[in-house]
């Protein structure tokens, strides 16, 4: 009997250089809403979810020179659907944009075991810059007026 063998099935994992140029795009698209020469600022707008509108608020603290914070929340529009909260840093010198928090949870390894004891998955550091990533363009194409601009 033969045995299944792998059959150089092609690797879907998602590695390092990917990850950095996800950082990348996402530096420059972040760079749009909040220029380096500022410290402080915060932006409020609503975006479309269905028949109502939701809040996002997104805020910018500078660090140091080289690093800034960033804090977008999103208020639910639907009791069903749960605030999403992500702090993202920005490396002004690598000009790079890296999703630290995602809903409370912190990532650190570019892959996880699987399975773990919090479900995450195998390229969860991934997912949550993709996600960061898909948000920004969908805000830049669908998103209402500011609402406030501090």
């Amino acid at each position: 009997m033969i045995r299944n063998r792998n059959l150089n099935k092609p690797n879907s994992q998602r590695g390092l250089n990917q990850l950095i140029r996800l950082y990348e795009r996402n530096y420059q698209k972040l760079i749009k809403f909040f220029p380096e020469e500022k410290n402080e600022s915060k932006i409020d707008y609503s975006i479309p979810e269905g028949l109502v509108n939701s809040q996002i608020n997104i805020s910018c603290r500078k660090l140091s020179n080289h690093t800034s914070v960033i804090h977008i929340s999103k208020t639910r529009s639907i009791e069903l659907i749960p605030n999403t909260e992500i702090e993202i840093y920005l490396y002004h010198d690598a000009k790079m944009a890296e999703v630290r928090k995602f809903n409370g949870k912190k990532q650190f390894w570019l892959r996880n075991k699987y399975p773990n004891k919090n479900m995450l998955s195998k390229d969860e550091k991934f997912q949550w810059n993709f996600f960061l990533e898909e948000f920004l363009s969908h805000t830049k194409k669908y998103g209402l007026g500011i609402v406030k601009l501090h």
